[in-house]
C-alpha cells in the first residue's frame, strides 16, 4: 500500500476467480466489471482469486532511504500529511514511500532502522539530549524511501529532502539499501516475535481523516497509552494514504482525499484470557472514537464478534449490494469467514431450515472452517464431472 499509489488492487489487470457454486470466472476493469469489484477488498467472501494479471515495471536499481525520530505524534502527522499533499498535488519531490513507527521511548528505539536491526549512524550523546526533552512515555520515527532507478547517474539524483522535517535535533540519518536488501526487510511484527516469541496479537487496524480532530485524538490516546502496559512492545504502525487512489468500492476510507493509517499490534504478554480480553475492549473503545472523527476499520485485525458491526461498517447501500452479490455468487455459503456468515443470514429470504440448532449454540472457528472445506470440495467434484 502506497501513500500515493493506492493499494495492490488497484494495479490489478485481470482476476481469475472461482465462485462459492464452483464456477472459474475471468474480469478486469473493462470485463465483468461488477465481479471485479466485487472480489476485491472482499476477503474472499464471494469468490476466491485464483489467478492474477498485474503490470511489471523495471525494477529500481537502489533505494535511498531516510529516517528521522520525532518527539510528538502531532508532528510526525504534519510531516505526513504534508508529503502526502504534495505528491497528490504532482510535488513531493523524490519520496515514493512513507512509514512512521511508534515505540516505547529509549535510544534503541531511536537508533535502530526500522524493519531492520541494524544501527543508524548517530551520536548516542545526541540522541539521549534529545530524548530528555521529550514528555510521555513514546517516541515517533519517519522513514522516507525515495527509488533510484538506472537512468538516475546523477549523484544528486533523487535526493531526499530533509529541509522542511520537524524531527528531534541529531536524530536523522541517510543510507542507500539495493532492491533486494529493501524487499527483503523483516516487517515489524515478525522482528518483535523474533526476540520475543510468538503471542496472541489483539490487533486495531483503522484509517483516519488528516484534521485537528484526529491528530487531538492521537496526542491524547499516546499519552494515555503505555507502549508495554497497554501494548506489549507490539509494533504501531502509521503511513498516510491518498484516497483518490483508491478504487475499489468495498475498502471503505475515510471521506476527505487524505488520511492516515493506524495500526495498534498489541501483543498480549502475559497471553491469558484476561489481558487479551482487555485489549479487545480496549480496541473497541478506540474504534468507536475514530469513527465518530469519520474514520473507518482496516478488515485484517481482530474484529468484533458481533454480526451487527458489517452492515454498520459497509453502510446500508453497500451491506445491501453485498448480501444480494452473495445471494447470486455464493448461495450456499461456502465462504463464512469474516463477514460471510453475517451475509448468508442477510441474504436468504427464509431462515435455514437444514438443521435446528439448540438454543445458544454456535459453531466454533474450527467447525465453520470444516464445514467450507467440505462444500468447496463438493463445488469442485461437481464442477469437474460437470466440464
Amino acid at each position: 500500500m502506497s501513500y500515493h499509489r493506492g493499494t495492490q488492487m488497484d494495479h490489478l489487470i485481470e482476476l481469475e476467480v472461482v465462485t462459492g457454486e464452483g464456477e472459474r470466472r475471468v474480469c478486469s476493469p473493462s470485463s465483468d466489471r461488477q465481479l471485479f469489484d466485487a472480489v476485491r477488498a472482499t476477503h474472499g467472501q464471494l469468490a476466491i482469486i485464483t489467478r492474477a494479471r498485474i503490470p511489471l515495471e523495471r525494477a529500481p536499481r537502489r533505494v535511498r532511504m531516510l529516517q528521522a525520530a520525532y518527539g510528538s505524534v502531532e508532528s510526525l502527522l504534519s510531516d505526513m500529511e504534508r508529503l502526502a499533499r504534495e505528491k497528490g498535488a504532482g510535488g513531493g519531490g523524490s519520496v515514493d514511500l512513507v512509514h512512521g513507527f511508534a515505540a516505547q521511548k529509549t535510544a534503541a528505539s531511536v537508533m535502530t532502522r526500522m524493519n531492520s536491526t541494524q544501527q543508524m549512524r548517530l551520536d548516542r550523546a545526541a540522541v539521549d539530549a534529545a530524548l530528555a526533552g521529550v514528555g510521555g512515555d513514546w517516541v515517533f520515527n519517519l522513514e522516507m524511501s525515495a527509488l533510484v532507478l538506472d537512468h538516475d547517474d546523477d549523484p544528486s539524483a533523487r535526493r531526499l529532502d530533509l529541509t522542511r522535517l520537524g524531527h528531534l535535533d541529531g536524530c536523522i540519518d541517510e543510507w542507500e539499501l539495493s532492491w533486494e536488501e529493501f524487499c527483503f526487510r523483516k516487517p515489524p511484527l515478525i522482528l518483535e516475535e523474533q526476540f520475543h516469541g510468538a503471542a496472541p496479537h489483539p490487533e486495531l487496524t483503522v484509517f483516519l481523516p488528516f484534521s485537528s480532530e484526529a491528530t487531538a485524538l492521537m496526542v491524547a490516546e499516546f499519552e494515555r497509552l503505555h507502549p508495554i502496559a497497554d501494548i506489549g512492545g507490539g509494533p504501531v504502525l502509521l503511513f498516510p494514504l491518498d484516497r483518490t487512489r483508491v478504487t475499489a468500492p468495498y475498502l471503505r476510507l475515510p471521506a476527505p482525499s487524505h488520511g492516515f493509517f493506524l495500526g495498534l499490534l498489541r501483543r498480549a504478554e502475559p497471553p491469558t484470557a484476561d489481558r487479551i480480553s482487555r485489549q479487545l475492549a480496549d480496541n473497541e473503545r478506540l474504534y468507536r472514537r475514530a469513527v465518530e472523527l469519520g474514520g473507518t476499520r482496516y478488515l485484517p485485525d481482530t474484529l468484533p464478534d458481533d454480526p451487527a458491526f458489517w452492515p454498520a461498517h459497509f453502510g446500508a447501500a453497500l451491506w445491501a449490494q453485498l448480501c444480494q452479490l452473495k445471494r447470486r455468487l455464493d448461495p450456499s455459503g461456502v465462504f463464512v469467514g469474516s463477514f460471510g456468515a453475517a451475509a448468508v443470514v442477510d441474504a436468504r429470504a427464509e431462515p435455514p431450515t437444514l438443521t435446528t440448532p439448540a438454543a445458544g449454540w454456535r459453531p466454533s472457528q474450527l467447525e465453520l472452517v470444516l464445514a467450507a472445506l467440505v462444500l468447496m470440495l463438493a463445488a469442485a467434484l461437481a464442477h469437474i464431472l460437470n466440464s
